[in-house]
């Protein structure tokens, strides 16, 4: 009788100690799942430097070069001695140039060619009209990919999809489709050029949002939304799509080699937040400023981060590069599912593009192994 006691005078000790390990692990797994917490605050207290001292010889393009991130790393390029920058954008980049030649250090030996290039990323005719600009060109080392918009009212572009989903995902995918072929490093660099998708970490949060219809099309699914908290999703979920496509097209790369394809590095930079006039309608949010306050950096320690993402070596072909590490991809992504998603954006994206940028036929041949 006294066993028997003692038992029931601990187990609600014991009880309460259970429930606090099943908590703690539920909470656990809720912040894997769904807020990064940890990479946020790396982030918001890292002290970066541009790890590569020169860009001499080199040809660096930047596209949302008008941006917050876009126009410090353009700067950035353009004080280490980058031969030919070319800034790309909607707008046109004419007042970035204008800042950047008015600011070089009095160290700075060699001025670069500064190119300033137009964009429509609603238009696949605007994409197609910028490859061709990108085909004149002699190299092409590095791309940094940061164009991108956060649409807080569901609109439309004239190609039909919403339009988060044709500027972050859509366009980003052709334009990186159309400059493959163009990707070759200059005689001063002996490194494969490389190309950077920039990511966030609202793919997080989006992911249970992104779940797979068991019949029709994916990304109509995703880009046929409603206004309210679907929309307040679509800038993660468009970016979620990016990830899956970066990810094949690293794969797909890689196998095109002995098939000729040139060596190149495809990666995704994950700059951090910032309050910039993108995020700035934020202000007003209470969730989704409380997390800017705890995540947010200074702009251009995003733009740093950027930078030397798109300068990174062979081993980051294929990752996710964040400040000095390389974080695994979102959890949602790596299982089985995940994996049947991203074939399906793989194969349902290339059936969009042959049907209306034909040009695209023969690089998808050399991709897709035939």
């Amino acid at each position: 009788m006294d066993n028997y006691q003692q038992y029931y005078q601990y187990w609600p000790i014991a009880a309460v100690t259970l429930a606090v390990v099943g908590v703690s692990f539920t909470l656990q797994w809720v912040l894997a799942e769904f807020f990064p917490w940890q990479n946020l605050w790396k982030q918001r207290n890292a002290k970066l430097t541009v790890t590569t001292k020169s860009y001499k010889g080199k040809t660096v393009m930047i596209t949302g070069a008008n941006g917050a991130f876009g126009s410090r790393a353009a700067k950035l390029f353009a004080d280490r001695e980058v031969e030919t920058l070319i800034l790309v954008d909607v707008k046109d980049c004419a007042g970035v140039k204008a800042d950047i030649e008015a600011s070089y250090p009095a160290t700075l030996k060699t001025k670069p060619n500064i190119l300033v290039w137009q964009v429509d990323m609603m238009s696949y005719a605007s994409c197609q009209e910028l490859a061709k600009k990108v085909r004149q060109l002699k190299s092409l080392d590095h791309v940094l990919m940061t164009a991108g918009i956060l649409s807080f009212a569901r609109r439309e572009s004239p190609e039909g999809w919403e339009t988060s989903i044709q500027v972050n995902y859509i366009s980003s995918a052709l334009l990186a489709l159309l400059f493959l072929p163009c990707l070759k490093s200059s005689p001063t660099n002996p490194s494969p050029p490389v190309l950077t998708f920039v990511t966030t970490f609202g793919v997080y949060p989006a992911g249970p949002t992104m779940s797979v219809p068991k019949t029709g099309s994916y990304l109509k699914h995703l880009s046929n939304n409603k206004d309210g908290m679907a929309q307040a999703h679509q800038y993660g979920r468009s970016k979620g799509l990016l990830l899956y496509f970066a990810r094949e097209l690293a794969a797909r790369v890689s196998a095109a080699q002995n098939k000729g394809m040139r060596k190149v590095t495809i990666n995704s930079a994950d700059p951090g937040s910032a309050w910039t006039p993108l995020t700035n309608p934020n202000q007003g949010k209470l969730i989704p400023k409380l997390i800017m306050d705890f995540s947010a950096r200074e702009p251009l320690t995003c733009a740093t981060a950027l930078v030397n993402g798109v300068s990174a070596g062979e081993d980051t072909h294929g990752k996710i590069v964040m400040d000095y590490e390389r974080p695994s991809y979102p959890p949602f992504t790596v299982r089985k599912s995940g994996q049947a998603a991203q074939q399906r954006v793989w194969d349902e994206t290339r059936d969009e593009f042959l049907t209306k940028v034909p040009e695209l036929k023969d690089i998808y041949k050399v991709l897709d192994g035939q």
